[in-house]
């Protein structure tokens, strides 16, 4: 070969290895999308969280960050972009955290408050109170040594896995930092590191709260034991009033039998008494029943089932959601009003139970006289569950033969597929 040739080829081959390192170079480092994304993300997530109200001045930065970053981007200058955006991104997760942090010792201080209250209210001894964890000073040390505490303390270690992860990778950045580059880098992994400890601490102060909230809820449903109590032993001693009180006007009834005046005083008497007597009992076994059913909604964790006042006496309904098309067993949360009302019902000490099962007029008529016989019977297994006596309680399915709606609309056969719970007005 001739050597100009020879030097033509070295000189294409040199060009083709810098246009592949050069493209390689580009390739590793690409324009930085994904670090803006996730700093909208983050600065978006802050601001859901309320940041503007508990972390201004961090939600601040952050925007501003993003907004530098996004300038940058536009004039090519990804390098400086890609940094900002990191920066924008750690002070809105910043942002975010302090914004829990407050949410949180607020939640943590008034279940703590109600519950003092609550403890006073049923004369039981006040218990230490809870050393909040957010409430926990941080170490004065570095951003590395604080780390170390943080994944150290049994307390706060199972919490905040990925705000730790992310803490390490900041530390290691730093160590692999130039010494142009290392201020920003401490500073990213100071921010990152105090991330960890906030995250970690809200974690584990929601525990408590949870503990607490249910501590709450157990004194709840003792103070309405205890007012259904005493409202059970005011009705009684209303009962016996009135039985003296009729005794006595009975007596006096006997005494004036010669006398039309005296009888009809003493008639007016008697009459005013139980007239009187009944309408403090009535509102007595009002507020009992009352009581008890605010016991057993806290009990069960939801309301009862929607009812009305019948010629039989109350009717409850479960509407055709209470259980998935062509089913039989209870939806979670139909099963949880149907254990309420169990439990309404024992206290209360109920009459006799109806539970009737209806469906609407789709389909063979056999068919939905077995479906509404099964739901029907489904619905007083829950009641005998939540302790009411089997012996009590009927199941009957009347299938598609005692509409309430049209069947020829979907609003009405949604009406008529249902179950009704009549409970007797006789003891």
């Amino acid at each position: 070969m001739r050597p100009s040739f020879a030097h033509f080829h070295l000189t294409l081959n040199t060009l083709a290895t810098g246009l592949v390192l050069s493209l390689v170079a580009c390739a590793s480092l690409p324009p930085p999308t994904a670090e803006l994304d996730a700093a909208r993300q983050a600065v978006a997530r802050a601001a859901d969280a309320d940041a503007d109200q508990y972390a201004q001045a961090e939600v601040a930065q952050a925007r501003a960050g993003l907004e530098h970053a996004q300038a940058a981007m536009a004039r090519k200058r990804d390098d400086e972009a890609r940094s900002a955006a990191l920066g924008a991104a750690a002070d809105a997760d910043l942002a975010y955290t302090l914004s829990r942090a407050a949410v949180t010792r607020a939640e943590f201080s008034q279940q703590q408050a109600e519950i003092v209250e609550l403890r006073s209210r049923l004369r039981m001894p006040a218990e230490q109170a809870l050393d909040n964890l957010l409430d926990l000073p941080a170490p004065a040390a570095t951003a590395e040594v604080r780390l170390q505490a943080l994944e150290a303390d049994p307390r706060l270690n199972p919490f905040a896995q990925y705000e730790r992860l992310q803490a390490r990778q900041a530390l290691a950045t730093l160590q692999a930092s130039s010494s142009r580059n290392r201020p920003a880098a401490a500073a990213m992994a100071e921010k990152r590191v105090g991330i960890a400890e906030q995250a970690a601490r809200i974690e584990a102060a929601r525990r408590q709260t949870d503990a607490l909230q249910r501590e709450r809820s157990e004194l709840l449903v003792e103070a309405s034991r205890r007012d259904a109590e005493r409202a059970r032993a005011e009705a009684e001693r209303l009962r016996m009033q009135a039985q003296v009180q009729a005794e006595e006007a009975a007596r006096l009834h006997a005494a004036a039998d010669a006398e039309s005046s005296a009888r009809q005083e003493a008639e007016a008497v008697l009459d005013s008494a139980q007239i009187d007597q009944l309408a403090r009992v009535d509102a007595a076994r009002q507020k009992e029943a009352a009581l008890a059913r605010q016991e057993a909604e806290l009990v069960a964790g939801t309301k009862l089932p929607p009812s009305r006042q019948g010629e039989q006496g109350e009717v409850f309904t479960l509407a055709g959601d209470a259980f998935g098309s062509g089913q039989v067993q209870l939806t979670s949360g139909a099963a949880a009003r149907v254990r309420a009302l169990g439990v309404y019902l024992r206290a209360i000490k109920a009459g006799s139970v109806q539970v009737i099962g209806h469906t609407d007029s789709q389909g063979e008529s056999d068919a939905n006289q077995s479906l509404s016989q099964r739901r029907a019977d489904a619905v007083k297994a829950g009641l005998v569950d939540a302790g009411l006596a089997d012996g009590r309680i009927s199941a009957q399915g009347q299938g598609e033969a005692e509409p309430i709606a049209d069947n020829m609309t979907t609003a009405g056969r949604a009406k008529n597929r249902r179950v009704e719970i009549i409970v007797s007005n006789k003891p």
